[in-house]
């Protein structure tokens, strides 16, 4: 769309946004007002669907799930439910686990710590390569 257009250019280079005439303070007011809409709307939701009251513990550390979703999905929609199903799944299945076999109540939160990590890890070596610098002696002339 135009406006997708016009927030992926003034992401890129506010002056390129500028220097093909749009007008960058309008596309950043308006990106941070739909935003702060549909985070009203999700924190509408949430309080309204569980007990009808706003907690300390409401949001339950959704916030880094999805961020950890959305940057493993490389921020493309359709791959981030893959994800986000993943991590559903992966702790839900612990917690089955958890609650099977009697372990400690923080195991579900520590597997998907540790598979998150390693995906991490993983990541950085795929688009970064190691180069070690080799010691080579000097041509005499």
């Amino acid at each position: 769309s135009k406006q997708g257009y016009e927030i992926s250019v003034v992401g890129e280079s506010e002056n390129t946004a500028r220097y093909i005439g749009i007008n960058v303070k309008k596309v950043v007011l308006r990106t941070m007002a739909i935003s702060g809409a549909v985070c009203g709307i999700a924190g509408f939701l949430l309080v309204a669907g569980t007990d009808h009251s706003l907690k300390s513990d409401t949001a339950g550390g959704r916030g880094f799930t999805a961020i950890m979703v959305s940057w493993l999905a490389k921020f493309n929609p359709l791959v981030m439910i893959g994800t986000s199903a993943f991590i559903t799944f992966l702790q839900q299945g612990s917690s089955q686990i958890t609650t099977n076999f009697n372990i400690d109540s923080s195991f579900p939160d520590m597997v998907v710590g540790i598979v998150l990590f390693f995906i991490i890890g993983c990541e950085f070596f795929i688009n970064y390569k190691l180069k070690f610098r080799t010691a080579t002696k000097k041509e005499v002339q």
